[in-house]
């Protein structure tokens, strides 16, 4: 069952709780929501029958470890079927065609190509391949995780706002953790796929302002800021995948949803080495540079809009 027969909510959403609610706390909202959805209460019999259905989705542990790993918000848009993100509609084609691309859009906009074809199931299944969105934020460990978790979700949405749908090609996965001999990438909060170019992607939630970016840090007036570091991801990553072209990028994110804040001025404008890692990453930005940068560095490469499923199936599998 997909987020789409949900009528586009998660079945966390449907029953009321976030997503790292414990068993307890779900089987109560569970019960509380039945009770005042069900017909013979006087509540809603389509509502009711969503309610029953997310329970079934996540009520199970077993069934809710392969619904986080799945769950794609996007997928009442259209980014499971194809109807947005240039996936198959139907069939086992290795080619989609989505409409006529939209003005503006990036180099990975028109027909998506599927290496190797979508009918060699024995790489990875026609649905996730197709999926824009894989996993979803949820709790490790045993220290709350409230905080983290609504940021990489508003990570998520800004991505899927300003990123995909200008790259109907592109993965995003959610959830990673990579070990390469003995080099441990730690938990990886996203990663996003376009052709042969792997975006590592961090974020920060900062209060409204004015912000300097120095080639290091984060000022706002003498007040110092440390983006996180993506050095061991971007190591892990370019490690287990030696053909791809590993980049990094830090959102910015303020306490509102606006695209534009916060403010973010740039001492140094070009991107800067990690001297961990070795490898360039962009300055931090706000939602829409931040959106600008990732579209240009995946959709200027030479696959970008092919989708490369043996990449993808390798990626899935690192989820926790």
């Amino acid at each position: 069952m997909s987020p789409a027969d949900l009528g586009g909510r998660s079945a966390y959403e449907v029953l009321g709780v976030s997503f790292d609610a414990d068993t307890a706390v779900l089987k109560a909202a569970w019960r509380r929501a039945a009770r005042r959805t069900h017909p013979d209460y006087g509540g809603d019999a389509a509502e009711f029958r969503l309610v029953s259905q997310a329970w079934e989705l996540v009520g199970d542990p077993e069934a809710r470890r392969d619904y986080d790993r799945g769950f794609s918000p996007a997928s009442a848009q259209g980014s499971g079927t194809g109807a947005r993100t240039g996936g198959p509609a139907s069939g086992p084609s290795s080619t989609a065609r989505p409409g006529r691309p939209r003005a503006g859009q990036g180099a990975g906009s028109g027909t998506i190509t599927y290496v190797p074809p979508l009918d060699d199931e024995m790489v990875l299944d026609l649905a996730r391949s197709s999926q824009q969105i894989h996993g979803a934020p949820r709790k490790r460990g045993i220290l709350p995780a409230g905080h983290r978790l609504v940021r990489e979700a508003r990570a998520i949405r800004t991505v899927q706002t300003h990123v995909l749908g200008s790259l109907p090609a592109s993965r995003l996965v959610n959830g990673l953790h990579l070990t390469f001999g003995r080099l441990n990438s730690g938990a990886i909060d996203h990663v996003l796929l376009c052709g042969d170019r792997l975006a590592v992607i961090g974020s920060l939630q900062v209060p409204d302002g004015v912000y300097r970016w120095d080639g290091a840090e984060l000022w706002k007036g003498d007040r110092r800021l440390s983006p996180p570091s993506l050095a061991p991801a971007m190591v892990a990553l370019q490690r287990a995948f030696p053909d791809c072209t590993v980049g990094g990028f830090v959102l910015v994110l303020g306490p509102e949803d606006n695209p534009h804040a916060p403010v973010i001025q740039l001492d140094r404008t070009r991107s800067v080495l990690d001297s961990d890692a070795g490898f360039l990453t962009d300055p931090p930005a706000n939602p829409l540079q931040f959106g600008r940068d990732l579209k240009m560095f995946l959709g200027t490469g030479s696959r970008a809009a092919t989708v490369d499923r043996r990449l993808l199936a390798r990626l899935l599998g690192a989820m926790y």
